[in-house]
């Protein structure tokens, strides 16, 4: 990391502190994205948490392939997501209206 060097009119420097801030605030976007995924797992029902990693962790491309994956119909698994996506929405704006 380089350092920043300080002004030559004031003698400021302030590198240090914006990166320190920078880290910090990295950090705490992290434990909140961590307890929303823990809030997720509790609240959600295991048919939308199931949908839900198999369209983003899993990588499936479609709602047609998710649902052959689960034996469902294509709309299920449209409305499973839709409710999964809601529910982790509001835990993200509770989570983060505590920041």
């Amino acid at each position: 990391m380089y350092k920043v060097k300080p002004c030559e009119l004031c003698g400021r420097y302030d590198g240090d502190h914006k990166e320190s801030w920078r880290v910090r605030e990295l950090e705490v976007d992290k434990m909140n994205l961590l307890l929303a995924g823990i809030l997720f797992a509790q609240n959600a029902t295991s048919r939308q948490i199931e949908i839900f990693m198999a369209k983003y962790y899993i990588g499936r491309g479609s709602y047609t392939q998710i649902g052959d994956d689960f034996g469902i119909s294509r709309q299920s698994v449209a409305d499973a997501m839709d409710r999964a996506c809601i529910a982790i929405t509001n835990i993200l704006e509770k989570v983060t209206m505590t920041k």
